[in-house]
């Protein structure tokens, strides 16, 4: 499947992931990531609440041993904006 480029990252092994919307709401969004190569699912994923103070909090998720694992957690004053594919409308969104 051919994803957005706007929607491909860099995984931490050098490999281009693309984030795939999972779930969304008003107020945050759960996206998770998808090998370009293979369009193999890889269990990771990530969650972006929006505060009313306008600060974006992100969380990243990771399986482990069955279990799932946040191995990041942070504030992000200026929030980063993303682009994030959403298959039911078959384009991307920002967020």
């Amino acid at each position: 499947m051919d994803y957005p480029e706007e929607t491909l990252a860099t995984g931490a092994r050098g490999k281009r992931e693309a984030r795939v919307l999972k779930s969304r709401g008003q107020d945050f969004v759960v996206y998770g990531y998808v090998d370009v190569e293979t369009g193999k699912t890889l269990g990771k994923y990530s969650i972006l609440l929006k505060g009313a103070d306008g600060k974006t909090e992100h969380l990243f998720i990771v399986p482990a041993g069955g279990k799932e694992l946040v191995v990041k957690h942070e504030t992000e004053e200026r929030p980063v904006e993303r682009a994030i594919y959403d298959p039911g409308a078959k384009k991307a969104f920002r967020f």
